[in-house]
């Protein structure tokens, strides 16, 4: 039977509509994240999207995951906590009422060592990715505007940690004195000078703290020891290298890192990884998210 697969964020929606063998028949991507939904009409919005796929006899079931499941979202689909694996995930999708044949999958959620860690929509491809790692054990790396960083043991999630590095980048950039010597905005992904993207790794590697490195990128600015057109690619990478050596400090050898991501934010991440000798593989997003929905589908009681 088909299905409909949809990740349903903050900022956008992407779908896929897939067959009984679990191919991808057609895909959509919008920019009609839940901040997106006018006076929160879900289920409008959900049928503007994909409700010509699910038009046809019989009616494919729609699997949701991402913000769609948090309280700003149609219906909270309340975190299942690690240690988790594919079964506990599926165990815990929440049906969308008015909307038959709908679901949306929960977050996951840790607790421990005096700490509290959530993640909604990751879960995934992080899941999706399982085939890459030795007998289900390893660290992931899923870049983005809150970077999440996995741990994996024996096929489940056994704790995660949140670095709001790309958000942190971009208030920085928008709203305090760093960004005053810089050019234009960079678009996302690229690397405007290589050398200055070495620069920053190369000083997050040194004493004095993320606070004190930071405000070198106004110091190496002002006296020109960095051009002004790598003043982003510095600040970029010295946030990165601070988040992988802090990384590195609480999981100790993490062998081979997977990061998942799109082309533009797995980027940087490769960039960074490559120069600090950190074996590495890269992992295509929409491929381990279609993965991943597909293989908690199939643990789904028969009736989902």
């Amino acid at each position: 039977m088909n299905a409909v697969l949809i990740d349903w964020g903050t900022t956008n929606l992407r779908a896929w509509l897939v067959d009984s063998e679990g191919r991808i028949v057609d895909r959509r991507a919008e920019p009609m994240g839940i901040r997106q939904v006018p006076g929160g009409e879900f289920a409008a919005a959900f049928g503007r999207a994909v409700g010509p796929w699910r038009a046809c006899a019989p009616r494919p079931v729609a699997i949701m995951s991402g913000m769609i499941g948090s309280r700003q979202g149609s219906v909270e689909a309340p975190y299942v906590p690690c240690p988790a694996g594919l079964a506990d995930v599926a165990a815990g999708v929440t049906a969308v009422p008015g909307v038959p044949d709908a679901f949306i999958l929960p977050g996951l959620s840790f607790a421990g060592g005096g700490r509290h860690d959530v993640l909604r929509g990751e879960e995934v491809p992080i899941f999706g990715a399982l085939a890459d790692l030795p007998e289900g054990s390893g660290v992931m790396c899923l870049p983005g505007t809150h970077s999440k960083w996995a741990h994996l043991q024996g096929g489940r999630l056994r704790e995660f940690h949140t670095c709001m590095t790309g958000e942190v980048f971009a208030a920085l950039v928008d709203h305090t004195i760093l960004g005053a010597l810089m050019p234009a905005p960079v678009p996302a992904g690229r690397i405007d000078d290589a050398a200055s993207f070495a620069a920053g790794l190369e000083r997050a590697r040194d004493p004095g703290g993320l606070l004190h490195h930071l405000f070198s990128v106004r110091t190496e600015g002002l006296f020109a020891t960095q051009p002004e057109t790598g003043l982003k690619s510095y600040l970029s990478s010295l946030l990165i290298g601070h988040e992988i050596f802090e990384m590195q400090r609480l999981y100790g050898d993490m062998g081979t890192i997977r990061v998942i991501g799109d082309a533009g934010q797995a980027a940087l991440y490769d960039r960074a990884l490559t120069h600090l000798g950190l074996a590495h593989e890269l992992i295509d997003a929409e491929r381990a998210a279609v993965a991943g929905l597909l293989r908690i589908r199939a643990r789904l009681a028969p009736a989902t």
